[in-house]
């Protein structure tokens, strides 16, 4: 039923997280955080990206391109088509803003769409602006606005072919929802209720919720169909927190929001990443380098490896963090060839960076392909009822 809330069934809770898991409902879905902000005069590409500053530089295999060019959106396509991602998890920044004009009139018309789907990360950063304390702090105007835009997504695209849907709901990641402040209840509850209300939708939302500084939230999580976190890079994080150390304490770190969620019946969507380097962007803030290789191997399979338990098997679906967020450089998209860097060390630090081309996408299909030969793991699941 429309706004209606998946309620657990009473069983003894610690009988509801152990049920093992059931076969399989289908093939693996791959979501793949994707950004339409790349303006045709350069604007995102001119904040910086690291791999454009290396010696010699590594550039994207498409070169500095327009989001809105038809060969490229055509090519991106290709690209998930062929190496199984199933959606786009496509960054909105507002309405009437480059990426709503892209994704709505570029993206969703695009004859080489196909079979792949689109559903819209709700971009809080650029909607809102953040307190002192690099929160977001809600107050009547803010639910305001948040209402008002999830009133035009669903004017502008849920009824749009090809929009990504879980059991016919539109699909909808509120990015950073942990660091809302406030009436955040009340708000996703207004939400619910005027979207069911004015056109009888009741949207499937994924809360942002998965954090290395935030603990886990109960209450916030179960406002929520399911959570998932973007990337579990933080700055905060120990410059020395890299490799097996890394993966041991992030995996330790999910799995604390990955056991609440299932108590709360919230279905989880683990997430895996590639790397991570913004000092292309943002030098000055001297970040630590999340390198891509973990002694002979690379993190995207370590970190596929790690997701792969944690699938909720009511969902079979999977997020990777990105497909062309080349300013933070997690993008998958293919590189140019070149040579091995030489650094800047301060861009580098000391890590070594080459032009991967189409490997971490060959890497991702491999997991695709293998899934399905996999026997199912036993992730915490929660029993619901609708």
């Amino acid at each position: 039923m429309g706004g209606i809330r998946r309620l657990l069934i009473v069983v003894p809770v610690l009988a509801a997280l152990l049920l093992p898991s059931a076969a399989r409902s289908g093939p693996l879905t791959v979501g793949a955080y994707y950004y339409a902000w790349y303006a045709p005069d350069g604007a995102r590409w001119g904040l910086g990206y690291v791999r454009s500053q290396l010696d010699p530089p590594e550039q994207p295999l498409l070169g500095e391109y327009s989001s809105n060019d038809p060969s490229v959106i055509a090519q991106h396509f290709a690209w998930a088509q062929q190496y199984g991602i199933g959606v786009f998890f496509t960054s909105w920044d507002g309405p009437g803003t480059f990426s709503d004009t892209t994704i709505r009139d570029d993206l969703f018309p695009s004859p080489a769409r196909g079979p792949t789907r689109i559903a819209l990360m709700y971009e809080s950063l650029a909607r809102f602006p953040l307190g002192p304390d690099a929160r977001i702090h809600l107050d009547d105007a803010g639910v305001a606005r948040l209402v008002s835009d999830f009133d035009y997504m669903a004017r502008t695209y849920f009824s749009l072919p090809g929009y990504y849907r879980i059991d016919g709901r539109p699909v909808v990641i509120l990015y950073a929802s942990r660091i809302f402040e406030g009436p955040f209840a009340d708000a996703i509850h207004e939400i619910r209720a005027h979207l069911e209300a004015a056109y009888g939708i009741d949207p499937y939302l994924i809360g942002d919720e998965v954090d290395w500084d935030d603990p886990p939230d109960p209450a916030r999580i179960a406002l929520f169909d399911a959570i998932t976190g973007y990337a579990l890079y933080s700055r905060t994080q120990p410059a020395t927190m890299i490799g097996a150390d890394f993966l041991d304490r992030v995996s330790q770190r999910v799995e604390q929001f990955h056991r609440i969620a299932a108590k709360e019946g919230v279905a989880f969507i683990p997430d895996a990443t590639p790397g991570y380097d913004d000092l292309g962007e943002r030098l000055a803030e001297a970040h630590h380098v999340l390198p891509r290789t973990v002694g002979a191997t690379s993190l995207l399979e370590e970190t596929l490896s790690l997701a792969a338990p944690l699938v909720d098997p009511s969902l079979d679906l999977l997020a990777v963090t990105s497909f062309n967020e080349w300013n933070e450089d997690t993008e998958i998209e293919p590189t140019a060839p070149a040579a091995p860097a030489g650094g800047p060390a301060a861009l580098t630090q000391g890590f070594p960076f080459t032009a991967f081309g189409t490997t971490p996408l060959e890497e991702l299909s491999e997991f695709v392909d293998r899934w399905d030969d996999t026997p199912p793991a036993a992730p915490l699941r929660a029993v619901r009822s609708r």
